[in-house]
């Protein structure tokens, strides 16, 4: 195929090539309309995908009867978008979602869908709300009212309790509901669900035939290539041993409980893929050194790698990164991998960097998937892509913004993927030493936290050592620190400066030559993707 960003104007590729799912396919719809007739052919094609993705949204199924020109799936949207009733107010649920008391909106929700069920508005919102519901919750309710919609609802009934299916584990019903959602509406959407729920049944070859079948019906979709390609070539799967020595650096201040469940969590590790492993605590200040009691209770489990370094305050996080790095027994190592006290590994961890490591030896530093351990059918962070935004001469502004594709998005697969990006999340990165040694260390300006890691992979950038996200490696994040961070939150004021240095730090011309520098990179990696997956279709489809 060719490539789907070639031609397109330079904000439209970008976003292209970053991708979308759920609502941030909105952002590419807007972006290829503003574009002009031009672009009319992709901006019906997303704007049907936009409606596919939430076919029960009646607004996005409007927009989607208005510009998606004249086929069944318009007329198929067309079809919820009149089904639904005019909106009135629900101060009782509004309450509910401000509080975000996701329990009992979900209740709300099954007793509205239980009076109405030909109303899609409701059911929309029961879809949406449901995966958010803690992990061990019981999909299965919202999963029996979605599936049994009718009429014109059938078909995007059936898609969305394939949905929650595939996001409870119960990869055979998904299948079912997914399968009759295609025979009443083939979507590009709802084939990829399929091939997820045959993934994850272990019938890789049906679950290519079925990625083949989505790439047809959105061939602009880089995100889904990306996920066919990594499949094809046993990504999702690989697990190598680390080449080189390895320090596991963990900084931690007064979160002794978090600490104590991360650590279990990292002594569990699969040690073969890094059979050497030095793991370092440092005790960042902690108050009567209970991290390092914490720390060192566990001294046994990890077979004498495990070392514990307590400093009298609390030097903030660049500096406690650059502490850790510094030292003589950390310097000698060929990898460094930073955990924070709050993110907690899988087993496989080492070996998931190792073959992320044999399939990008060169990159400036290698970051995973992350899922909120509150909300662990959602991403917490992923890959994250620079948009400058250029500022008037002598003005104090944002110079850039992060395109981050998976906010919001439940987590059906579509970013299991991996690829060059411009950032990776801090919270667990791998470095090679002499790459980290040759970038210098992390910017003590943001003390006391936030923006540090960005920064760092700002610079690694402007080298051209570029960043790679492995979504094959899922970390879970308690982010203590993330409703501090918010407006109002105790570490507010000091994020929100730490933003203006990080803006202020790079001029307008670093900023583009850091966002090229990591485009040309995604864009290399689409190509080979794109010819892996010809060869396969070549070859017949052998998975």
């Amino acid at each position: 195929m060719t490539d789907p960003c070639a031609g397109l104007p330079g904000p439209l590729s970008r976003l292209l090539a970053v991708g979308g799912s759920g609502a941030g396919l909105v952002a590419l719809r807007d972006a290829s309309l503003a574009a002009g007739p031009a672009q009319a052919a992709l901006t019906s094609a997303l704007a049907l995908a936009a409606w596919a993705e939430t076919p029960l949204d009646p607004f996005a199924a409007a927009v989607a009867a208005r510009l998606g020109g004249d086929s069944p799936q318009t007329r198929a949207a067309a079809g919820v978008a009149v089904a639904a009733k005019p909106a009135g107010p629900e101060p009782y649920y509004e309450r509910l979602a401000g509080r975000r008391d996701t329990g009992r909106m979900v209740a709300y929700l099954l007793e509205r869908c239980r009076k109405e069920p030909v109303e899609p508005s409701w059911l929309a919102r029961l879809a949406r709300i449901a995966p958010m519901l803690p992990a061990g919750d019981d999909l299965a309710e919202a999963e029996g009212l979605l599936a049994a919609a009718a009429g014109p609802l059938a078909a995007p009934g059936a898609m969305a309790a394939g949905e929650l299916a595939l996001l409870a584990g119960r990869a055979k019903a998904a299948e079912a509901h997914l399968r009759r959602a295609l025979a009443q509406l083939p979507t590009g959407a709802a084939a990829f669900r399929l091939a997820e729920a045959l993934l994850a049944q272990g019938r890789r070859g049906e679950a290519l035939a079925a990625y083949a079948v989505a790439r047809t019906s959105h061939p602009w979709d880089t995100l889904l290539a990306a996920r066919a390609a990594d499949v094809a070539a046993g990504r999702d799967t690989a697990l190598a041993r680390l080449p080189g020595s390895l320090a596991v650096l963990v900084y931690c201040w007064n979160s002794p409980d978090l600490l104590a469940q991360a650590l279990d969590a990292l002594a569990a590790s699969d040690w073969r893929h890094a059979p050497d492993a030095k793991v370092v605590i440092l005790d960042n200040g902690s108050p009567d050194g209970v991290v390092s009691a914490v720390a060192a209770a566990r001294t046994a489990v990890f077979g004498g790698r495990l070392a514990v370094l307590r400093l009298p305050i609390n030097v903030g996080a660049p500096a406690a990164r650059n502490w850790l790095a510094a030292l003589p027994e950390v310097r000698e190592r060929d990898f460094v991998a930073y955990l924070d006290d709050d993110a907690f590994v899988p087993p496989d961890w080492l070996g998931r960097f190792g073959a992320a490591v044999a399939a990008a030896p060169g990159a400036g530093v290698w970051g995973c998937r992350v899922a909120a351990r509150d909300a662990p059918r959602f991403f917490q962070c992923g890959d994250a892509h620079l948009l400058p935004s250029p500022r008037e001469q002598g003005a104090l502004g944002r110079g850039f913004e992060l395109a981050r594709p998976w906010l919001a998005a439940p987590d059906w697969g579509q970013f299991r993927v991996s690829r060059p990006c411009a950032s990776v999340t801090g919270c667990c990165h791998l470095f090679a030493r002499p790459t980290l040694d040759a970038v210098g260390g992390f910017d003590i300006r943001f003390s006391p936290t936030q923006y540090d890691d960005l920064d760092h992979d700002l610079r690694l950038l402007l080298r051209r050592e570029i960043p790679r996200y492995w979504g094959h490696l899922t970390v879970v994040h308690a982010k203590t620190t993330g409703a501090a961070g918010q407006p109002g939150g105790p570490a507010w004021g000091s994020g929100f400066a730490n933003q203006l240095k990080l803006h202020g730090k790079y001029d307008d011309a670093a900023i583009a030559a850091a966002s090229d520098a990591a485009f040309a990179a995604l864009a290399a990696d689409r190509q080979e993707k794109a010819r892996r997956l010809d060869a396969l279709a070549g070859e017949g489809g052998r998975g």
